[in-house]
């Protein structure tokens, strides 16, 4: 018995520590800020805007090549320029260009790019689709526009006209429409735009099916607010593991600041509820409201729920959500990228990071495409800790203060992904689950969940090294970083803290800081 229970935890622990190698690893391979194409000094500005990027998933031995495109402002006739990355989004390569083949006015503003999950009308799976705005140099029209391409990118030819609007000026008194969003769903192909033709509104939210690309349904609205002064723009969708629908959009003229994100969340995509129910404002739980241009993904490896991820034009942050868009939820991280207008983000292949792109921000100037990835936190590194001392209680959060609890409800809060310690790969940090972002740290000794706010006391007061158990050897105890002669421990069920512990200490002090990691 005693050597089989010796024998599993050298098992364990040798996997815990290859666990750590492999997240070491996955870290060191994370990249950015680099830059994709540079805006010539002899380019119109702000040269880039308003990037788009996919990686490829039904396309059989091309899967996880990627693509990008921007807003490339030129002297003569603009096209989309497409740029591939073979590598994970490491580095790219020009391969072709969107052009506008049925205007002669060129593909001018907010290109987006989509690859078919399934046939669409006479379009197979895999086929590419861009989408994008043909305006003429005079800003005089404004056309919704699709090509495709079979080829995987190489080459594009003309689709379809979706939509057709007045002159390219967003003071709400020229009727045009804008920023294209597609989406698979219900056997349709769903285009969501930004429509100013409707009297009643400066500006609303609506979107048209089509079951084989060429033909169009009526619009249908999705934000139409009753105040017609309002101005919600910007829609983008994401799929969730539980099958809802979430829409992200920015509300001009919100009661919570100018062009603040809010969001709706549907079972059907092609129904978000009242049109005149702005829906939901997007507010972290340190009180930030992002604003402007918000970009949707889902990353599935992140979690039990996965992970909803948001950019947001005001930060460079990102924006995430762990308990399916609930709205006490959202936390905040840092990102290498710098601010942009229109930020991209797409999930990569490992599933739990992603790659985000911006083309720079509004005005004047020769901006550059710049991008670079984010992990949000492997789903492999999440264990639950368990007290030595009290089968079943284990460990958790609670109004942001740490404890133990016999089935803790909801659960999430006493999952913790176990990363390499903040302030020494060696060590080990308790990021939250349902509060991405957020780690167990000691403040004034006690225990608490907090967000990381990148400065060395945080990183160090969230950094604890793993040892054996001071109360069973086959278990484990974690020792603070910056209190080398102190341990994490639970109190009395009600708290929990670090102290001094050694050799000499009481059986029961040795219990309270002694645990198992399942």
């Amino acid at each position: 018995m005693g050597n089989k229970l010796l024998k599993r935890v050298w098992i364990k622990t040798i996997g815990l520590a290859l666990l750590a190698c492999l997240m070491i690893m996955g870290e060191a391979s994370a990249f950015g800020p680099s830059t994709m194409y540079t805006s010539p000094s002899t380019d119109p500005g702000p040269g880039t805007l308003y990037p788009r990027a996919i990686r490829l998933q039904y396309n059989g031995a091309s899967n996880g090549t990627m693509l990008a495109t921007f807003e490339h402002y030129v002297n003569g006739t603009p096209t989309f320029p497409i740029y591939r990355s073979t590598d994970g989004g490491v580095s790219w390569t020009q391969i072709s260009q969107v052009s506008d083949t049925v205007n002669g006015w060129g593909m001018r503003y907010q290109p987006f790019l989509y690859e078919l999950p399934q046939a669409i009308g006479s379009m197979p799976a895999g086929t590419l689709l861009c989408a994008g705005n043909s305006i003429p140099s005079d800003l005089s029209q404004t056309k919704l526009d699709l090509y495709k391409s079979t080829d995987k990118g190489l080459t594009w030819t003309f689709v379809s006209s979706i939509a057709t609007g007045g002159r390219a000026d967003p003071n709400g008194s020229y009727d045009p429409v804008w920023e294209p969003f597609l989406l698979v769903a219900n056997n349709k192909l769903i285009m969501y735009y930004s429509d100013e033709r409707d009297a009643a509104h400066n500006q609303k939210l609506v979107h048209v099916t089509s079951t084989n690309g060429t033909t169009w349904s009526s619009a249908v609205e999705d934000i139409a607010l009753a105040d017609s002064t309002k101005r919600p723009g910007m829609s983008t969708v994401a799929k969730l593991g539980n099958g809802n629908y979430i829409m992200t959009y920015e509300y001009g003229g919100s009661p919570n600041g100018n062009f603040a994100v809010y969001y709706k969340i549907s079972s059907n995509p092609e129904n978000f509820g009242a049109a005149t129910d702005p829906g939901t404002l997007l507010k972290t739980r340190d009180g930030v409201i992002p604003s402007s241009s918000p970009y949707v993904v889902w990353v599935p490896g992140t979690g039990p729920n996965g992970t909803i991820a948001v950019s947001a034009n005001s930060s460079t942050d990102l924006y995430l959500n762990s308990e399916n868009g609930a709205s006490d939820t959202w936390t905040r991280v840092s990102t290498v990228v710098p601010q942009g207008y229109s930020r991209a983000i797409v999930p990569l292949a490992d599933n739990h990071s992603v790659i985000i792109l911006t083309g720079g921000p509004l005005g004047s100037g020769h901006n550059s495409v710049r991008y670079g990835s984010k992990d949000l936190g492997d789903a492999a590194q999440i264990h639950q800790i368990e007290s030595s001392r009290y089968a079943g209680y284990y460990m958790r959060h609670y109004n942001f203060l740490a404890r133990i609890d016999i089935n803790p409800s909801p659960i999430n809060d006493s999952r913790f992904r176990m990363v390499p310690g903040l302030a020494d790969s060696g060590g080990v940090s308790f990021e939250s689950v349902n509060f991405p972002g957020y780690y167990l740290r000691h403040y004034n000794y006690v225990m608490q969940v907090s967000r990381n706010d990148g400065t060395t006391t945080f990183q160090q007061d969230a950094t604890f090294y793993q040892t054996a158990g001071l109360a069973n050897s086959s278990q484990v105890s974690f020792r603070s970083y910056n209190f080398p002669t102190y341990y994490l421990r639970q109190l009395n069920y009600s708290g929990m803290r670090i102290d001094p512990l050694s050799a000499s200490s009481s059986t029961t002090d040795k219990q309270d800081a002694t645990f198992i990691i399942h």
